[in-house]
């Protein structure tokens, strides 16, 4: 079991298509044709991130979605909260509700640490590190063959 949800994992890639404050908003259409996320799931979840603060959303003519801060003031543990809340620090491995330091199922002690070690390398990685990971790889030059020129980075 891992403690990030799939839709963390959405935010992090559909957020590694947007462009620092400043820049070109991008349509949710189209990072989801570069990303491949549903686009009616990113939609809803592109309101949910502004909600949070984590975009901004402008409407209109050259409108679209862009970051509300730089990618690389944006850690990837900030993104995990916002999506999946703070409870995914705590859950346990094996899925026990009453898993807890009182009561510990026999993987606590493990999982707590292999936790605390997740979290940490959450903090130390941004958006940005995920964002030049996924420029500089074979599928994502792919997906922005395909796309029309206004769409590319």
């Amino acid at each position: 079991m891992l403690p990030l949800s799939q839709t963390a994992g959405y935010a992090v890639l559909a957020l590694s298509c947007l462009e620092d404050p400043g820049g070109d908003p991008a349509l949710v259409q189209d990072v989801a044709a570069r990303t491949g996320i549903p686009r009616a799931y990113l939609s809803k979840l592109m309101n949910s991130l502004a909600h949070k603060g984590l975009i901004k959303a402008k409407r209109g003519n050259k409108g679209g979605v862009i970051l509300a801060q730089p990618a690389g003031e944006i850690s990837l543990d900030v993104i995990a909260d916002a999506v999946d809340g703070e409870a995914w620090r705590n859950g346990c491995l094996l899925g026990f509700s009453s898993c807890s330091d009182e009561r510990g199922c026999p993987t606590h002690a493990f999982w707590k640490e292999e936790r605390e070690r997740i979290h940490a390398h959450l903090k130390q990685n941004t958006l940005a590190d995920i964002a030049r990971f996924e420029r500089s790889s074979r599928t994502w030059r792919l997906m922005d063959s395909l796309l029309p020129d206004s769409v590319s980075p």
